[in-house]
This record gives structure tokens, C-alpha cells and sequence, in this order.
């Protein structure tokens, strides 16, 4: 599998942004508003990585918990993937579990999205191309 991204939690994105641009990033894709997860979304680059900004813009936000714990931190891969399906069912065997149901990523081109974790890796994001 491919990485698409690495997820990183943003109190306040556009600080955060700030400090991606002085580490040679650019803005691939504008803050954007994703109403499914509730929270500002926003893509940088850097040759060849890409760092997604996620910014819980409320307590409904299933990312605020996770913010209020790991603060500004990384906290997900993003893997591209052919099929979600045949990928779930080949991870579901190594121990993964579906943590967020399949559903479409407004800011990744309405593409299909799956949340998964693993309790030796943590959480991974796979999108499908």
C-alpha cells in the first residue's frame, strides 16, 4: 500500500500551518470545512509527502477527543488502497478493527474513506483510489 498521508491534529490550523511553511511545505489543498467529521481539513506538500491538518472545530467532532489527548500531534497514516473492501477484510485478518465505517471524503475528492486500528499500530485511514 501506498501512503496518501500522514493525519496530524491541529488546535488551531492555522498556526499550525505556519509551521509547516517554514519547514518547506506547501498548500496543496485549502482549509476546508468537512461537515461529516466536523472539522477543518486542510492538505500541505512537501515533494513527495503530504500532511493532512485536521482541526476539530467542535466537541461533536469525533477528532476532539483525540486532540484534547495528543494535542499538535501526528496520529494516522493514510494508505491508498484499490479496493476498501478486499483491504478491510485482508486487515481484519491481521488484527485490525473498522473504528469509522466506510463513508466519502468531502476533501479528498468525495473518494471513499475507512478508519481502522490496530492496538500494536494504532489508527491507519485507507482511501480508496
Amino acid at each position: 500500500m501506498k501512503i496518501h498521508h500522514v493525519g496530524y491534529l491541529a488546535k488551531n490550523i492555522g498556526k499550525t500551518e505556519k509551521k509547516f511553511l517554514e519547514l518547506g511545505y506547501v498548500v496543496e489543498k485549502p482549509s476546508r470545512y468537512d461537515e461529516i467529521r466536523k472539522c477543518n481539513i486542510e492538505f500541505l506538500i512537501n515533494g513527495d509527502y503530504r500532511v493532512e491538518l485536521i482541526q476539530p472545530v467542535s466537541e461533536e467532532s469525533p477528532m476532539y477527543p483525540l486532540l484534547k489527548r495528543f494535542k499538535n500531534s501526528p496520529y494516522h497514516f493514510c494508505y491508498e488502497v484499490q479496493s476498501l473492501e478486499s483491504a478491510v477484510a485482508e486487515l481484519s485478518e491481521n488484527g485490525y478493527t473498522v473504528i469509522q465505517e466506510p463513508e466519502t471524503a468531502p476533501c479528498i475528492e468525495g473518494r471513499k474513506v475507512v478508519f481502522l486500528n490496530n492496538i500494536s499500530m494504532g489508527i491507519i485511514e485507507l482511501v480508496e483510489q
